[in-house]
Formats: structure tokens, C-alpha cells, sequence
């Protein structure tokens, strides 16, 4: 049987066209399916095809597309992010994944990591359809972002005039362009972390985009954005957490904290001596994606007593 990534389209309820790859096996066997999307400007190049390759291998099939706004889909502003529009979205990909020849649509997962793994847990709050669902360092609270904001609150409200005014959003550097810019501290950048300049570093080297710029109106969606006030609607699906232990952007105290708020079933896994960005590559990698592996495989022998 042959193996083989290609390119995917799929409507909106609202007629934006999402794009991406759906990797699978050609064969008459159905097989289970994680949907997969990336975090805040973030796009479906920057290390996901790792880990969509992995499940592949492991006899998954996967859906993996860009956010609207973002890469290949369309919608517009450009560069905007809407968490809730995001989470809706996905159940837009579980329809059309769900549609594939190659799916079981009883045995989809949401999978999303960072800003995308707070949209994952808010889609699979509501849409219980899906078999499971992944959050990897997820963005569980705009509670606990809000200071980092407040000093932008000013310019997202003169923005918004002008908006209505015709004119084009501004943006807002949310992280730094460039593993070097990443090692300075400067005032105009909304999240510093250390931990980026690994991460950034592994993406020149790759010869990957990197684009750390939002609309000025998507700070205020994140600051509204409470993925941990419905955790624990997420059951009775199950649900896997994989955590930093010392995670900056989303802080990893509030991860723990929206993980003790869920209900059974469920699965922690914290990474020792990781920050956020480590989860990607490396050795990290290798132990995240191995817990992933070892989740699901629970998960569909029906295994959920040792959670």
C-alpha cells in the first residue's frame, strides 16, 4: 500500500477556505485520524509534519492545515487570531475529514499545541464527536496574560476606529523576528522568552517562515480567550495534557491548574527541564511524541482504566 501526503481544501461554515496536507495510507482499511493546527503565528510547516510523519508511521492518518488568516487558507485580516473562530474550525476539518475514504470518523483526535492547544480544548468542550483530544503546552487562560497586554489596550481601541474607518489593521510584534532579536529585550515585543532562541534557531536552519507578527485586534480575542473555564466539559472524552515544566508564554502553573479542573478520564504528562518551545525537536521531541503515541494507543484499545 502506498503512503502519500497531498493537499487539502475544505470550506468554513462561513465559506473561508482552509488548506493543508492530509497524509494517509491507500488502502480499504479506515483508520483513525488527528486533526492538526498550529499555535499563535504559527503555520502548518513549523515542525508539525514531524510530528504528523510519527503518526503517520504509527498507523494513524492525519489532517493537518493552517489556521484562517494564516499560511495557505484564506480569510482575512491577515494575521489575525480569533481562538474561538479557530475552535469552530475544527469541526469544519472533522466534517471533511469524516468525508475521507481513509478515516473512521468514530476514532478522529484534535490535536493542537500552544494557542492551538487552548482551541483544542474549547472545540472539544463543545464537539463531542471526536475519540480524543491532545493539548500540547496549551494557552489555557487570557487571565493570565492580560498584564502583558494592558499596555496595548490604547492602541487595540484606536485601532478599531480606524478600522472603521477603512483602514488597514495594525500589527503587533508578539514575539521576536530572529533567534539573535530573540537574545535582546526590547520594550516593543509583547511575549520575551529565552526559550524562542532554540527554537527560532531550529527554523533558520530549516529555512522555515517565521512570521511573530498579530493583528493589534487579536490581542484583545487572546485577553477574552478562557479555554480552562471549560476544561472539565471536555469529559467524558479523553483528553491528554503534555506540560513544561518551565513554561514562560503559557505559564506551566496555569496549565496544572486547568489539568486539576478537568475530569476523568485524563493524562498529564510534564516534560522535566523543558520551556515552551522545546517540544518540538530534539530530545524533547522524542519524549513528546512518545507519550502521544503511548496516550493514543491507549485510548483506542479501550485502556482508559490506567489513566
Amino acid at each position: 500500500m502506498a503512503t502519500a501526503r497531498r493537499e487539502i481544501e475544505f470550506p468554513t461554515l462561513d465559506q473561508v477556505t482552509l488548506k493543508g496536507w492530509f497524509y494517509g495510507v491507500q488502502g480499504d482499511v479506515k483508520r483513525p485520524c488527528i486533526i492538526m493546527a498550529s499555535g499563535l503565528a504559527g503555520v502548518k510547516e513549523q515542525f508539525l509534519p514531524d510530528f504528523a510523519e510519527r503518526f503517520l508511521a504509527a498507523g494513524y492518518t492525519v489532517l493537518l492545515y493552517d489556521h484562517r488568516n494564516w499560511g495557505s487558507s484564506g480569510g482575512l485580516p491577515r494575521n489575525e487570531t480569533d481562538p474561538i473562530q479557530q475552535a469552530r474550525d475544527f469541526s469544519d476539518a472533522f466534517d471533511y475529514a469524516a468525508s475521507l475514504p481513509e478515516v473512521d470518523a468514530n476514532r478522529v483526535v484534535f490535536w493542537g499545541s500552544s494557542m492551538g492547544g487552548g482551541v483544542v480544548l474549547h472545540a472539544a468542550a463543545m464537539d463531542k464527536r471526536i475519540a480524543a483530544v491532545v493539548a500540547q503546552v496549551p494557552f489555557v487562560s487570557g487571565e493570565g496574560v492580560a498584564p502583558a497586554f494592558a499596555p496595548l489596550l490604547p492602541r487595540i481601541y484606536s485601532d478599531r476606529r480606524k478600522l472603521k474607518a477603512g483602514q488597514s489593521p495594525s500589527l503587533v510584534p508578539i514575539f521576536a523576528s530572529s533567534s539573535q532579536a530573540a537574545q535582546t529585550y526590547y520594550p516593543e515585543i509583547v511575549i520575551h522568552d529565552k526559550n524562542l532562541v532554540p527554537f527560532l534557531k531550529c527554523l533558520e536552519e530549516r529555512n522555515l517562515p517565521w512570521n511573530p507578527n498579530v493583528t493589534a485586534q487579536t490581542c484583545l480575542n487572546l485577553i477574552g480567550f478562557e479555554p480552562k473555564a471549560f476544561i472539565h466539559r471536555i469529559a467524558p472524552t479523553p483528553v491528554l495534557v503534555v506540560v513544561a515544566d518551565d513554561d514562560v508564554p503559557a505559564q506551566t502553573s496555569h496549565q496544572l491548574s486547568a489539568y486539576a479542573a478537568a475530569r476523568e478520564p485524563k493524562q498529564i504528562i510534564i516534560l522535566q527541564k523543558s520551556g515552551h518551545f522545546d517540544q518540538y525537536f530534539g530530545e524533547a521531541f522524542e519524549k513528546n511524541i512518545a507519550a502521544q503515541l503511548k496516550f493514543l494507543e491507549q485510548v483506542f484499545s479501550s485502556e482508559l482504566s490506567e489513566f
